[in-house]
């Protein structure tokens, strides 16, 4: 099949998935491969990457859909899933190659991806909050420290994604964005920056260095900041559930 036969079909594709009761769940639409670099021959396959915002169900109808498609335009299409989520931070090469160099033929509004970006944070970040203070219930102190730190980075994520598009990829630049928005702004008081800046240096203690031995009033210290941030942050995004 030529190349602008094959184009052709991938506009009758997306068309279709667009139509279905599954497109609210969809967040893009990514054309990748040869056929976004425009090298595609006859033989080419048509890559498309779907991005989805309600985990594995979204998916299996997303692709149950593609099947029905195929079955009446038997073109080679090559379809990959990824959640939302996967957005967020992405560390997937293959991903990083398909958003960078692919074409994005449809996108939910940006504000939209956003709420639901912030809502995961916000329900992970109380998963890992409940996940802490269960394990310092058993003296896990390492673990509680850990898992308190990644609520704390999680709420910050989402207070971030308030006020700019992207996050930052790693620990030092989360704290630094955060403070850049909201401390050094006033918006939240310097000594939650502060208490911030700390508890990832305790979180480092307790993960990576055997020779120190945290202590229960470390795990609580950063217990204590997680639930701040994270009603700060659910404060915060109220305006977005109305």
């Amino acid at each position: 099949m030529a190349t602008h036969d094959l184009s052709e079909a991938f506009e009758r594709f997306t068309a279709y998935i667009l139509k279905s009761p599954v497109k609210e769940h969809i967040v893009k639409i990514i054309l990748f491969g040869s056929q976004a670099k425009a090298t595609a021959t006859k033989d080419s396959d048509i890559d498309v990457l779907i991005f989805t915002s309600n985990g594995k169900t979204t998916n299996q109808r997303v692709m149950d859909d593609v099947y029905d498609f195929m079955l009446k335009e038997p073109l080679p299409f090559e379809v990959v899933t990824a959640h939302i989520d996967e957005l967020i931070a992405v560390q997937d090469y293959f991903l990083y190659t398909a958003l960078h160099s692919g074409i994005e033929v449809y996108s939910m509004e940006k504000s939209d991806v956003k709420k639901i970006m912030i809502r995961d944070l916000l329900h992970l970040c109380e998963e890992y909050l409940d996940s802490s203070k269960d394990a310092l219930a058993i003296q896990r102190v390492r673990m509680a420290i850990d898992a308190a730190y990644n609520a704390a980075e999680l709420a910050t994520k989402a207070l971030i994604l308030l006020e700019q598009d992207d996050l930052p990829g790693s620990h030092g630049g989360v704290v630094n964005i955060f403070s850049q928005l909201y401390i050094k702004t006033g918006k939240i008081e310097k000594e939650i920056g502060s208490t911030l800046h700390k508890a990832l240096k305790l979180r480092n203690e307790a993960r990576y260095r055997p020779d120190t031995m945290p202590i229960s009033e470390n795990a609580r210290f950063v217990i204590d900041l997680a639930e701040q941030l994270m009603k700060i942050a659910s404060d915060a995004t109220l305006p977005l559930s109305g």
